[in-house]
């Protein structure tokens, strides 16, 4: 097979994933689909570039049953700011901006009581809502938007289904927030909501810890790395589609670098393609050196000073980490080989890096999070 006019780079990272460039994750799309026909709400933690996102945003596109709404509070910085963009964006998918304006403003001010509701225009004529009250502090104000997916669920009977990404940022907006949610949210009968989080210890004491108001509400999901034999079959086929040849050394390379997360074996293989389809010889010994240069080199500045700002045992902690094979960090070996610090110290190290984003907890082992940064750990003298 000759190769065909290249239009675009089949791998896609960075940005939310569309449908052309999404691999596997038939289980857990599945599994969500469930739970919002069910009225069953989810809370869905993975490190960052896992992809929970796409994987939500997929969900949404192929439900059709359910009106399905995507808010992100990594953003928001305070209480008013968050009532704000999450009303407009209620005002925006719940209502319908084609009917006539008295109308649609009429409803608007229905449920969004007291709140001085309004629809202006831009100078090409494209309405937009907004609320004019000075100051949305007042806990009354605060329900009353919380409440309104459930009155327009209950008046047109429909089913909705509402994903707060980045749920972990909601005690740092404001900590009574989450207490009225959940005051809120345990009366809405026909609504079911996802929480997506990448944030292991602030999602788990939400939704895990007895004395967090979200205490058992949804059900728990671990967005965990992609299979390799699916990915496998994902790189190869992409290289096909454009008659590129790919060699079994090279994706196994990637996924191996890679271990499954499925921004990184995209990025990676984005990178590997345009190095085929530009000539560069994959059969060379140093090919898979070459590409991993290619990517490590422009971040070693960065990855320089956020090492320079560990301490001493962080340093040793995420060495080990990065070196570690099948034995754990609080083994012997493990101790003996990386002259890791005691316990209590070890912990401690552990902690911060968790803190920091810089690991994560995966079944009863530490990783880090980003492959790129533990190639530059590797790499190390």
């Amino acid at each position: 097979m000759g190769k065909v006019l290249q239009t675009a780079n089949p791998f896609q990272y960075g940005v939310v994933i569309d449908d052309s460039a999404f691999c596997n994750r038939k289980d857990e799309i599945d599994f969500l689909k469930s739970q919002i026909r069910n009225g069953y709400s989810t809370w869905l933690y993975s490190p960052r570039r896992f992809g929970k996102t796409s994987l939500v945003e997929k969900v949404f596109r192929e439900e059709d049953k359910v009106k399905c709404i995507y808010v992100d509070l990594y953003n928001i910085n305070s209480k008013d700011d968050f009532c704000r963009k999450y009303s407009k964006v209620l005002a925006e998918n719940l209502f319908d901006w084609k009917d006539d304006i008295r109308k649609l403003t009429k409803e608007l001010s229905k449920v969004f009581r007291r709140l001085s509701p309004s629809v202006s225009f831009d100078e090409f004529g494209s309405p937009s809502f907004s609320i004019n009250i000075h100051k949305i502090h007042e806990q009354e104000d605060i329900e009353t938007i919380l409440e309104v997916p459930n009155s327009v669920s209950n008046s047109k009977g429909q089913k909705i289904c509402i994903a707060f990404d980045e749920f972990q940022e909601i005690n740092r907006i404001d900590p009574f927030l989450i207490n009225w949610m959940r005051t809120s949210f345990q009366r809405h009968k026909f609504i079911s909501y996802i929480f997506l989080g990448s944030k292991q210890s602030l999602m788990n004491n939400i939704f895990s810890s007895p004395q967090s108001p979200f205490y058992v509400f949804a059900a728990k999901m671990n967005l965990t790395e992609i299979g390799k034999d699916e990915l496998y079959e994902f790189i190869e086929g992409n290289f096909k589609k454009y008659g590129l040849p790919i060699e079994k050394n090279t994706i196994d390379n990637i996924l191996d670098k890679s271990e499954g997360q499925p921004h990184y074996t995209q990025y990676f293989a984005s990178v590997v393609f345009d190095l085929v389809w530009g000539g560069v010889d994959q059969t060379k010994d140093d090919f898979n050196e070459g590409w991993t240069k290619k990517i490590l080199l422009p971040q070693t500045d960065i990855f320089q000073d956020i090492y320079d700002q560990l301490t001493n045992s962080q340093r040793l902690t995420i060495q080990a980490i990065a070196k570690l094979d099948n034995f754990g960090i609080f083994s012997e070996k493990a101790r003996d080989m990386f002259r890791l610090p005691v316990s209590s110290s070890l912990n401690e190290a552990l902690k911060a890096l968790l803190k920091k984003s810089m690991i994560h907890k995966s079944n009863e082992n530490y990783r880090i999070s980003n492959p790129i940064f533990k190639e530059w750990i590797l790499s190390l003298k």
